[in-house]
């Protein structure tokens, strides 16, 4: 009995921390507040969305700013998106209503991240290219022609949902500020619900992030 619960456990925590399944609570209505990561596509004006790893499709009831993000993404582009939401499932009528964006793209990370599962928080930035993977045991500091720098950190809460993240190993300086305000990427046109800052010994970086499966 105890090993089949160790192994219940374990089938279980992997479950919950698989990069594209459902993080989901329940009200006595029936209705979820779930975020939910899988592909949008537009069919005769409507938003279907399939969750990964289902072959599920729910219609998306979208506000009116969330429309008009979505509609700008597809103006240029195939009317197809990865979506990374939190909203109220209807499992019955087959129906999503977003009451938060984390992620809208149209290239990028999607289904198939392997490191979505084991980070809190994933910020990036251009000119030059940058990316911070910040997870219970460390950072990994990213450049371009540079080998990943796994640092120690501080994370320290601030008001209004703003944290500041910070490391002084290895005579490094790095302070990332996080702030809950959208944010497109320079290049891919990629919407965030996060903004960055980083600042890495004497130059300072702007960039967007969002939050992985660990942090909700």
């Amino acid at each position: 009995m105890l090993l089949f619960l160790r192994i219940f456990s374990l089938t279980l925590l992997t479950l919950m921390l698989s990069a594209c399944q459902f993080f989901s609570t329940s009200n006595n209505s029936g209705q979820h507040s779930s975020r939910v990561q899988g592909t949008l596509t537009q069919i005769d004006g409507q938003w279907l969305l399939q969750p990964c790893a289902t072959q599920d499709h729910y219609t998306v009831l979208p506000s009116a700013a969330l429309s008009e993000e979505l509609n700008t993404l597809t103006a240029d582009a195939p009317n197809e998106l990865f979506v990374d939401l939190r909203g109220h499932l209807d499992t019955t009528q087959l129906h999503f209503t977003p009451t938060q964006r984390y992620r809208l793209q149209s290239e990028g990370h999607d289904c198939n991240d392997p490191d979505f599962a084991r980070l809190l928080i994933r910020a990036n930035g251009n000119e030059p290219y940058w990316s911070i993977l910040q997870t219970p045991k460390g950072l990994i500091f990213n450049q371009i022609g540079k080998p990943a720098l796994v640092l120690p950190y501080i994370e320290e809460q601030l008001p209004e949902g703003r944290f500041h993240i910070s490391s002084q190993a290895n005579n490094q300086n790095l302070q990332l500020w996080i702030t809950p305000q959208r944010c497109t990427d320079s290049i891919s046109g990629t919407v965030y619900h996060l903004r960055a800052q980083l600042q890495w010994n004497q130059q300072t970086l702007h960039g967007c992030a969002a939050y992985g499966a660990l942090r909700e």
